[in-house]
């Protein structure tokens, strides 16, 4: 199942800042900044060119997340086979490409899609798929606290390019808007790369001769309940929570706040986010993971509870707060648990597996919402069910138990040649 790691080489500590510090800036020009974060700045002047209306011109998200879900096996399949940088910079400079082809867009709603899911599938390694894979190469007592710090990239690039791309759009107009994230985006995500560093390269006979612990061999992993059930822990979770992001500022409309408050909630949600991923990674490099996750689940449940009852403007703030909270652990936490429960044998295509649930729920989520929303006019039964799949999905990642002893005991004898 697993074998003794080999005495690695000393290295130093720059080597583990530079691996954080790429990992974070790649993640702050990649996939969701840089596409989904912008979307919104981008829907009005497509709908007014192209007579759209507003649900027409957002189901690049869909398209794209559908594409990222359904393509991050293979992608962490890859990583496994050919390593990790050489998939991303790949996958960078295709996604790099489809967004400023985005420019090219003529009115055709089938071109719209098409690009859509192929920035989806292109930017799979551009995401946390990618970036947040080489990590437990490199940290395990720390490896929690490295997740936390490497995600702030990618709260800072939610905040810094939906700016960027507005001053962009009121300046130059959509089109060269486009142009410029895209080709923006391959030279920060080159520029990630090159601090990049692995320390395990390729096929698992290079990770054998390394003397990387091995873990679970990959078909042993595909049997095991733990890993479905990590799987159907974040497809449940990321669809409870993702789900309400572009509603909250109806749903506060609705409640009869103006649009600077009810924008205020997605403030909220985004402070809640930052905080959530500095504390899980913190917490979960000394307190079990699950029951880290189980806590951060119910605090979420917490406040889409209060979603649904609360008019006080300052409870729904808090409870936009929680959810933020939640959203936040839910990125450090996928790859913890499979690092933590299956080693790095086969790393890349568990965490592409697990990451996959992530993405289905992101598309499922709003999705479903809106759909009940169109047909009943009420967030009402909603607002009912997305609190009881946080607390199937805190029951969930409880069940999965103690880590795998074996893996652990190797990663810790491999972090501390290091």
């Amino acid at each position: 199942m697993h074998t003794a790691p080999k005495s690695l080489p000393r290295v130093s500590g720059w080597v583990y800042a530079s691996v954080i510090l790429g990992a974070a800036l790649g993640m702050l020009a990649g996939y969701a900044p840089l596409f989904n974060a912008t979307a919104g700045v981008f829907v009005l002047p497509l709908a007014a060119e192209f007579g759209w209306g507003r649900s027409q011109a957002s189901l690049s998200y869909a398209a794209s997340m559908f594409g990222l879900a359904i393509v991050s096996p293979l992608v962490g399949a890859m990583m496994d086979r050919f390593g990790i940088r050489r998939v991303i910079v790949c996958s960078a400079i295709v996604f790099g490409l489809a967004t400023a082809a985005m420019s090219l867009q003529d009115g055709s709603m089938l071109m719209w899609v098409a690009l859509s899911v192929l920035i989806g599938v292109s930017g799979a390694a551009t995401s946390v798929l990618g970036y947040l894979a080489v990590l437990p190469q490199w940290f395990d007592r720390r490896l929690g606290l490295a997740l936390g710090i490497a995600m702030c990239g990618l709260g800072a690039g939610t905040v810094i390019l939906p700016i960027t791309a507005q001053a962009l759009v009121s300046a130059f107009g959509w089109r060269t808007a486009y142009i410029a994230l895209g080709f923006g985006s391959v030279l920060l995500s080159l520029l990630a790369c090159g601090l990049l560093r692995e320390r395990f390269r390729g096929t698992r006979q290079a990770h054998q001769s390394s003397g990387v612990p091995q873990g679970l061999a990959l078909r042993a992993a595909l049997r095991s309940y733990r890993l479905w059930a990590i799987w159907l822990v974040f497809i449940l979770s990321s669809a409870a929570t993702l789900s309400l992001g572009p509603h909250l500022p109806s749903l506060f409309a609705d409640r009869g706040f103006d649009a600077s408050m009810a924008a205020k909630s997605a403030s909220m949600v985004g402070v809640g986010l930052l905080v959530g991923r500095l504390l899980t990674g913190l917490l979960i490099d000394r307190i079990h993971a699950p029951l880290v996750a189980s806590v951060f689940f119910v605090g979420g449940a917490i406040g889409v509870f209060l979603l649904r009852g609360a008019h006080d403007y300052t409870t729904l703030l808090v409870a936009a707060t929680l959810i933020g909270l939640t959203i936040g652990a839910e990125g450090d936490l996928i790859s913890f648990l499979v690092r933590s429960y299956f080693g790095l044998a086969s790393f890349g295509t568990l965490f592409g597996i697990a990451f996959s649930g992530y993405g289905l729920g992101a598309v499922i989520g709003p999705i479903g919402l809106g759909m009940w929303f169109d047909r009943h006019g009420s967030y009402d039964v909603p607002l009912l069910v997305l609190p009881c799949m946080l607390l199937v999905s805190a029951a969930l990642v409880l069940s999965l138990g103690r880590y795998n002893v074996g893996v652990r005991a190797g990663a810790n004898a491999a972090a501390a040649s290091a």
